[in-house]
C-alpha cells in the first residue's frame, strides 16, 4: 500500500503538503494540488491519519455540493443550503459547502474513503450524472437533491413534478386560461445530459395542459433576472395571445415580471404568472405577491440529511425516496382570464 512519503516523493513536494493538498488545511498552488492529486489516483493512496480520531471510524461531517453561477447562489438555493445545515447540526454532524462547479469527485472521493468525510449530498442533478456514477463505484454513500433517469436503490429528495405542474395548470383552466408560456431553465452551458428538474417539468407541463385543453409554449432562460427581463420581450414579441406564465426559475421570474412592469404591462389583469419553484416564504420578493406552488426547500433538505445520517449510522428509514409537491399558495399575480 502506498504511503504520504510515496506521494510526496513522485510529485515532488513535502509529505505535509500531501496532507495540506488532501485536507485544505492550508492554500498551495493549485497547480501543485493537482499533481498531488493524480499521484494519489496513480498509487491508489488511501490516508488514514483521521480515522484514530474518529468515534468507531466514522466520519462526522458531510459535503453538499450546490450549485454557484456568476449571478451568484440564488434564494431557493439558500433555503436548501440552511435547511441542510441546521438539520446536520441538529444530529451533530459538520456539513460542508462545496459550489458544484468546482468539485473534485476523485478529491471527494479520497476524502470519503480516508475517513475524513462521511458522505456526500448532490444537487442540480442531470439525468445521465456521471458524478453519481463515480460515487457509487467508490462506494461513497450519497444522497441526491433531484433524480437520475434510473434511480433505483439511491437515496434522493425530489419534487413530485407530475403534481406540482398538475396543480398549477389546473388553477390556470379554473381561471379560464388556454393559451399559456412556460419559463424553463436553461443552462448556461450546452449539453446532451438535461437536469432531471427541467426535463420532468417540460413533460409533465405539456402532459397537464395537453389533458385541459390548453396549448403550452416553452421559453428558456437563464436564472437570472435580466434573462427573464429578456424572456418576457421574447414571449411578447413572439406569442401575443398568451395570457398566462407558469415560471420556473426563480431568479429569472422576478426578471420576467420586471419586464412587463416596464412595457407597462399590468400583472394579473393583461397577464398571470405562477411561479412553481418559489417558496412561500419568497413570494413578497417580486411585485405583485406572487402566486405559487409553494416549494418547500429547506424541509427537503433536512430531510436529505436525516436519510443520509440513517444510513451512516445503521438506522432503519424506510423513506429513503421522497417526492414532495407543495401546496398551492395563492397571491396577486393570478387572475380569471379577460376576453
Amino acid at each position: 500500500m502506498a504511503t504520504r512519503e510515496e506521494v510526496a516523493r513522485r510529485a515532488g513536494v513535502s509529505p505535509s503538503t500531501v496532507t495540506y493538498a488532501l485536507t485544505g488545511k492550508r492554500s498551495i498552488k493549485p497547480e501543485t494540488r493537482e499533481r498531488i492529486l493524480q499521484v494519489v489516483a496513480e498509487l491508489n493512496y488511501v490516508p488514514h491519519f483521521a480515522a484514530g480520531a474518529l468515534a468507531g471510524g466514522r466520519s462526522k461531517t458531510l459535503a453538499m455540493l450546490f450549485p454557484g453561477s456568476a449571478a451568484g447562489i440564488s434564494p431557493v438555493a439558500l433555503q436548501y443550503i440552511t435547511g441542510a445545515v441546521n438539520a446536520a447540526s441538529e444530529r451533530g454532524y459538520a456539513l460542508i459547502l462545496w459550489p458544484g462547479d468546482n468539485a473534485d469527485m476523485n478529491q471527494i472521493a479520497t476524502l470519503a474513503k480516508s475517513g475524513l468525510l462521511g458522505a456526500v449530498l448532490l444537487m442540480e442533478i442531470h439525468l445521465r450524472d456521471k458524478r453519481v456514477e463515480y460515487l457509487l463505484d467508490q462506494e461513497v454513500p450519497l444522497t441526491m437533491i433531484g433524480r437520475t433517469a434510473d434511480p433505483s436503490g439511491i437515496n434522493y429528495v425530489d419534487r413530485d413534478f407530475e403534481e406540482v405542474s398538475k396543480r398549477a395548470i389546473d388553477y390556470f383552466s379554473e381561471l379560464g386560461h388556454k393559451n399559456i408560456a412556460f419559463l424553463s431553465q436553461a443552462s448556461e452551458r450546452q449539453t446532451k445530459d438535461p437536469r432531471g428538474v427541467d426535463q420532468r417539468f417540460q413533460s409533465s407541463i405539456i402532459e397537464n395542459a395537453k389533458k385541459r385543453g390548453i396549448v403550452a409554449t416553452e421559453i428558456p432562460s437563464l436564472n437570472d433576472p435580466n434573462s427573464g427581463r429578456i424572456a418576457y420581450q421574447l414571449m411578447r414579441k413572439r406569442y401575443k395571445k398568451v395570457t398566462a406564465v407558469l415560471a420556473l426559475p426563480d431568479l429569472a421570474t422576478i426578471g420576467f415580471i420586471n419586464g412587463a412592469h416596464e412595457e407597462g404591462l399590468s400583472i394579473p389583469e393583461d397577464l398571470s404568472v405562477i411561479s412553481v419553484n418559489t417558496p412561500k416564504t419568497q413570494i413578497n420578493m417580486s411585485w405583485p405577491k406572487l402566486t405559487t406552488v409553494d416549494l418547500p426547500a429547506y424541509e427537503m433538505a433536512a430531510a436529505a440529511i436525516n436519510i443520509t445520517i440513517d444510513q451512516l449510522e445503521g438506522i432503519p428509514n424506510p423513506e429513503k425516496q421522497q417526492l414532495w409537491i407543495g401546496d398551492l399558495i395563492l397571491g396577486d399575480s393570478t387572475a380569471p382570464y379577460k376576453k
